[in-house]
C-alpha cells in the first residue's frame, strides 16, 4: 500500500505556490504519463490570472496542446499537476496550470515523530473551565485541582490570571505533519476531544517557535492499552483543516529542520557504533 497521500490545493494556495515557484526560478521536472523520460524545466514568469507559467528552455520534446506531468518542491514538500503544453514560438513556451495542484506527504518522511525525543505541546481552548482531576480532598473539603490552579497562578506570578486561561488546556504532542497531529487524552479530558469537533486557533508549541493552527478537526479516537491498567488512555487523531498558506510553510519548515536535525543525530549514531 503506498504511503504517499495527496491534496488538492485550492486556488489561492495554487497561485501562491506557482508565484513562489516563478519568483525564485524554481525547477520542475516533467514528463508524458507512463513514459520513462523525464526533463527538467527552469520557472520564468507566472500569470495568475491565466495559470500560465513560462519556462527559459527553448526547445521542449512535447508537442504543443500535448498534456504531460510534472512537479516540483518547495521547502521539502513535493508538489505535482497534470499540465497543458503552450508553444508561442520557436523559442517560447509555457505550462498552463488550469487542472488541479496536489501537495503530496510521505508519512514516512514528513510524519515527525515527537514524543521521547522533542518537546512539542498544543494548546486547546475547551471553551469552559478545565477541572481535569475532581478527586476532593476530604481533610480541608477542597478540589485538588483548584489547589493546584492556585499554586499555579502564584507560581507564574499572575494572581490574577482570567477565566479565558483556564478554560485552556496544553497537551503533549506525539507525532505532527504539515496536515495533522495526534494526542494523547485520559478519561478526564476525553468528554472535550468527541469525533469531528472543531477547534479554533489551536497553538502548536516547538522548543524556539509558536505556531497558531487556525482550524483543528477531530478526525478519531480510539482506546490503547496504557502502561498503567488502572487509567484508560485514548489516541485522538486532529486534522488541520484549510491551513493557509503562510502556516502551511512555516509549519512545514519547521518539521523539516527537525526531522533532518533528527537524521544527522541518528547517522553519528550509527558512526560511532
Amino acid at each position: 500500500m503506498s504511503q504517499t497521500f495527496f491534496r488538492k490545493l485550492d486556488l489561492t494556495e495554487k497561485i501562491n505556490r506557482l508565484s513562489q515557484l516563478s519568483s525564485t526560478n524554481g525547477k520542475l521536472v516533467a514528463w508524458v504519463k507512463g513514459g520513462k523520460e523525464k526533463v527538467v524545466l527552469i520557472a520564468s514568469i507566472f500569470d495568475n490570472k491565466k495559470l500560465e507559467l513560462k519556462i527559459n528552455e527553448k526547445t521542449l520534446p512535447f508537442a504543443h496542446g500535448s498534456d504531460i506531468l510534472c512537479s516540483f518542491e518547495f521547502r521539502g514538500i513535493s508538489y505535482f499537476a497534470q499540465v497543458t503544453i503552450s508553444k508561442q514560438g520557436p523559442e517560447s513556451s509555457s505550462l498552463i496550470f488550469t487542472g488541479d495542484l496536489f501537495k503530496s506527504e510521505r508519512r514516512n518522511t514528513f510524519r515527525l515523530l515527537t514524543h521521547l525525543i522533542y518537546d512539542v505541546w498544543s494548546e486547546f481552548d475547551l471553551g469552559e473551565k478545565y477541572e481535569g482531576s475532581n478527586v476532593v480532598d476530604f481533610n480541608a473539603r477542597t478540589s485538588q485541582t483548584k489547589m493546584f490552579q492556585n499554586f499555579l497562578k502564584l507560581a507564574d506570578g499572575k494572581e490574577n490570571k482570567s477565566d479565558q486561561d483556564l478554560t485552556k488546556i496544553k497537551i503533549r504532542i506525539q507525532d505532527i505533519s504539515v496536515t495533522g497531529m495526534s494526542i494523547h487524552v485520559s478519561d478526564l479530558e476525553l468528554k472535550y476531544f468527541e469525533k469531528d469537533k472543531v477547534f479554533r486557533n489551536v497553538s502548536i508549541f516547538f522548543a524556539d517557535e509558536m505556531i497558531s493552527v487556525p482550524e483543528v478537526k477531530i478526525v478519531y479516537v480510539v482506546e490503547f492499552l496504557a502502561q498503567d491498567k488502572k487509567s484508560r488512555r485514548f489516541k485522538v487523531g486532529c486534522h488541520f483543516s484549510d491551513l493557509p498558506p503562510t502556516i502551511d510553510d512555516s509549519l512545514g519548515k519547521k518539521i523539516n529542520s527537525l526531522l533532518r536535525e533528527n537524521d544527522f543525530n541518528k547517522d553519528f549514531e550509527n558512526f560511532i557504533k
